[in-house]
C-alpha cells in the first residue's frame, strides 16, 4: 500500500510539474522558419515563417563564424508568411559563399516570445551593376577634365547605359561588356555618333546589366559647353579643420578644392625643398594627384607650402615649383574624417554627418616609420578592385587615396571555408595597421556604414582629411 501511495504521489508531482513548465516550452516552440537549400546573391527568393502567433519577428543573418551580416524586422501573422530577400547583406553586400544561419525571434502580442533557426548555403550570384560611380556630376563638352563612371559587376556581363533628358527622353545608349573582375571606368565625352555631340542640359544616367535589370544604378548629369578655367595657385588658407569644429565648419573645409603635384601615377614621390632652389637639400617628399598642399605664399616661380611627407608622417614646410602644381575640387556630395586620436572614421554626406565607426590606423614600429599614417587632406583615386592580399592576410573593399595608403576592410584568413577576421577585428580602435585605414565589415547596430558602405558611396576624387594625434 505505501508503495502504491508512493508512486500515485511521484504521478503527481511529475503532473503538476508539466502543468508549471508547460507555457515555458510553448514559448520557445511552434516557430518554423524555412529557406531554400541555396541561395544567389542578387537573386530574388523567400524566407517562409510559420507562427503560431501575430507579432513582430527579427531576424539575424550569421555566418558560421558568428559574425552578424543583416537584421530585418518585419511585422507577421499567425500561419504562414513570406519575406523576400534576395541574398545580400544589411548595406546590399554580396554574402561570400559559405553556409549561413538566420536566427528569427518572434514578439507575439500575447506576450510571449518564439524562436527559430534556419541554416542554409550562399553560393553564387546573378550577373549584377554593383555601382555606377560618376567621376563628376558635370561633364564638360570642350574636352575638360576626362569624364568616365567606374562600374563594378559581380560577374562578367553586358552594361546598359542610358541617358535620358529633362523629359524624360533617351538622349543617348551604349551597351559595354564588363569581364574585368576588378572593375572599369566608362568613358564618355558626351558625343552620341561621329559627329554629334549631346545638347548642353540637365539629364539622368541609368546603368544595369542586362542579366539583372532589377538593379538600376541612377545619378544625375548636368552637361556644359565650356569647362571653367582653372584657379591660379595661390595661398589657400587652412586645409585642415581643428578639434572643436561643428560640422558645418569641417563641411566647409572639405569643400575647398585641392591644390596637389600634377603628374600621373599616384605613386610618385616628389621632393620638397628647403629652399626655392632645386639644388637646396630636401626637406621630405610628398606624393602625386591626391595629396593636397597647404599654400602658405607664392614666391616667383615657386610656392611655399606645408604638407605631411610620405616618409615618417611628418609635417614640413619646403618648396615646389608652381608648373608642378594643378587645382582639383573635392566631390560635393560626401567627406571622411580619419581621427588618429580618436581612431574614428566619421562621413558627412552633404555637410550632415552620417555616422561614425572605430578603425585602426598605421602602427609606427622600430624601424618602420613609413607605417605612419600621414595627415592631410587628400581625394580619393579611382577603385582598385574587390581585394588584394599582403603578408598572409586579404583585404577587401579598398580606397586609395595616398599612394600606398588605403582604406579598407579588415584583413581575414581561411579557416576551412569560413573567413576568419578574429585577429584584426580584436584591434579596432587602436593602432595596428602598416598605414593604411582599417574599417569592419560587419553590421553595427544603429550605424548606417561598415566599409563595403564606403566603397559602393565614395567616389573618384572624394576628400579625405586625416587628423593627427
Amino acid at each position: 500500500m505505501a508503495v502504491r501511495m508512493r508512486a500515485w504521489l511521484l504521478g503527481v508531482c511529475i503532473a503538476c510539474l508539466l502543468l508549471f513548465v508547460m507555457p515555458v516550452l510553448a514559448e520557445t516552440e511552434g516557430l518554423k522558419i524555412s529557406l531554400p537549400e541555396t541561395v544567389k546573391g542578387y537573386t530574388p527568393c523567400e524566407i517562409v515563417i510559420e507562427s503560431p502567433v501575430t507579432g513582430e519577428v527579427e531576424l539575424k543573418l550569421f555566418d558560421m563564424t558568428q559574425n552578424l551580416w543583416l537584421v530585418r524586422k518585419e511585422q507577421i501573422s499567425e500561419g504562414k508568411n513570406t519575406i523576400p530577400w534576395d541574398g545580400l547583406g544589411e548595406y546590399g553586400e554580396r554574402m561570400f559563399a559559405g553556409p549561413y544561419r538566420f536566427a528569427a525571434k518572434v514578439k507575439g502580442t500575447d506576450g510571449t516570445e518564439r524562436t527559430g533557426t534556419a541554416k542554409f548555403t550562399i553560393n553564387g550570384t546573378t550577373q549584377t551593376l554593383v555601382y555606377a560611380l560618376p567621376s563628376s556630376e558635370t561633364l564638360y563638352l570642350d574636352k575638360g577634365e576626362k569624364w568616365f563612371v567606374e562600374c563594378f559587376v559581380s560577374a562578367e556581363c553586358l552594361v546598359a547605359m542610358e541617358v535620358k533628358n529633362a523629359d524624360g527622353e533617351r538622349a543617348y545608349y551604349r551597351e559595354e561588356q564588363i569581364s574585368n573582375p576588378d572593375g572599369v571606368s566608362i568613358a564618355w565625352a558626351g558625343s552620341i555618333d561621329s559627329k554629334t555631340k549631346i545638347p548642353a542640359g540637365k539629364y539622368t544616367v541609368n546603368m544595369w546589366s542586362k542579366l539583372n535589370p532589377g538593379y538600376v544604378c541612377s545619378f544625375p548629369l548636368t552637361v556644359k559647353e565650356t569647362a571653367p578655367p582653372k584657379p591660379a595657385i595661390a595661398p589657400t588658407g587652412s586645409v585642415m579643420p581643428e578639434r572643436g569644429m561643428s560640422d558645418e565648419e569641417i563641411w566647409e573645409i572639405m569643400m575647398k578644392p585641392s591644390v596637389v603635384i600634377d603628374s600621373n601615377g599616384t605613386f610618385r614621390r616628389f621632393k620638397l625643398y628647403s629652399k626655392p632652389n632645386t639644388s637646396a637639400r630636401a626637406v621630405g617628399t610628398l606624393r602625386c594627384a591626391l595629396q593636397g598642399v597647404e599654400v602658405l605664399d607664392v614666391e616667383g616661380a615657386w610656392a611655399h607650402v606645408r604638407a605631411s611627407c610620405h616618409e615618417d608622417g611628418q609635417q614640413a614646410e619646403g618648396y615646389l615649383l608652381l608648373k608642378q602644381l594643378t587645382v582639383y575640387s573635392p566631390g560635393t556630395h560626401y567627406g571622411v574624417l580619419i581621427d588618429k586620436r580618436e581612431q574614428t572614421l566619421t562621413v558627412y554626406q552633404d555637410g550632415k554627418k552620417v555616422g561614425t565607426v572605430p578603425v585602426s590606423t598605421g602602427l609606427v614600429t622600430p624601424g618602420n616609420t613609413y607605417r605612419e599614417t600621414p595627415a592631410g587632406a587628400f581625394l580619393t583615386d579611382v577603385h582598385t578592385g574587390s581585394s588584394f592580399a599582403q603578408e598572409g592576410y586579404r583585404y577587401e573593399y579598398p580606397l586609395r587615396y595616398d599612394g600606398g595608403n588605403y582604406i579598407h576592410g579588415l584583413g581575414f584568413v581561411r579557416n576551412g571555408r569560413a573567413r576568419d577576421y578574429s585577429n584584426n577585428l580584436k584591434k579596432l580602435g587602436q593602432k595596428a595597421s602598416h598605414g593604411c585605414t582599417r574599417v569592419s565589415l560587419f553590421l553595427q547596430e544603429g550605424c548606417p556604414i561598415n566599409m563595403y558602405w564606403l566603397w559602393i558611396h565614395l567616389p573618384y576624387h572624394t576628400r579625405i582629411i586625416v587628423l593627427d594625434d
